[in-house]
């Protein structure tokens, strides 16, 4: 497989997850998914704007640099060197098994929370995606 693609499907992945939390936690608001998730979590408390604060900060600032990693993966999909694509690809394996994936992990198993089942999801085919062009991906 070549890494222009993989550069570009793992791009279009974090650019999704990224969108996705960014505009529920700044466009949506109180009234969406931070509402749902809370619910479940600690059930008959209020979400309070202090504590809507603190959650829409960090899941704001976790939608950002998805869109940064995005946008990143995007504009060096062009790299004509192969060996320098695959490190890049292998940095790539590493930030979403270890940061990513690992985290999303322990808090679904753990913490009875974590991302949403599609973001999920998305996260491994990233990883794995990440983990093949590292090894096996061409120019």
């Amino acid at each position: 497989m070549k890494t222009k693609l993989i550069f570009t499907i793992n791009g279009c992945i974090h650019l999704l997850i990224g969108t996705f939390l960014w505009v529920q936690a700044v466009i949506v608001g109180k009234g969406g998914i931070l509402a749902e998730q809370l619910e479940k979590k600690a059930p008959g408390q209020e979400l309070t704007d202090g504590i809507y604060l603190v959650l829409a900060s960090t899941v704001d600032t976790v939608g950002a640099f998805n869109i940064g990693i995005g946008l990143m993966l995007v504009s060096i999909r062009n790299l004509v060197d192969l060996e320098s694509a695959r490190k890049v690809l292998r940095g790539h394996t590493f930030l979403c098994a270890c940061g990513l994936l690992l985290s999303a992990l322990f808090n679904t198993i753990f913490l009875e929370g974590g991302p949403p089942l599609p973001v999920l999801i998305l996260l491994i085919i990233a990883v794995n995606l990440a983990a093949y062009g590292s090894r096996k991906g061409t120019i």
